[in-house]
């Protein structure tokens, strides 16, 4: 009778620990996949329109060409993933300045 005392307790304990860690994380999920714009609002981050991202693959493809002309960076792939960020790095600070 006492052993199964202690387990329905265990079983509680793991519940309510279980709720505690997963209804946190969902919540973080939820709203961390939402992004804000000021010129759009609030939007889900995967509902961004191909034409941006043509144009960000255009700006991306642009930069990587100036940094291997300019010899910063000799290796192309390391170039594109500089140039990535540079790219985001200049949507997010857009982003503050209209």
């Amino acid at each position: 009778m006492i052993d199964g005392l202690l387990i329905k307790t265990k079983f509680r304990r793991t519940s309510i620990a279980f709720l505690l860690t997963f209804l946190p994380t969902l919540l973080i999920l939820l709203t961390g996949s939402c992004s804000y714009s000021s010129s759009r609002g609030w939007s889900f981050s995967d509902s961004e329109s191909v034409s941006e991202q043509k144009e960000r693959d255009r700006l991306v493809g642009r930069k990587t060409m100036r940094i291997l002309e300019v010899g910063r960076i000799k290796e192309p792939v390391k170039a594109r993933k500089e140039a990535r960020r540079e790219v985001a790095e200049e949507e997010f600070f857009r982003s503050f300045r209209p």
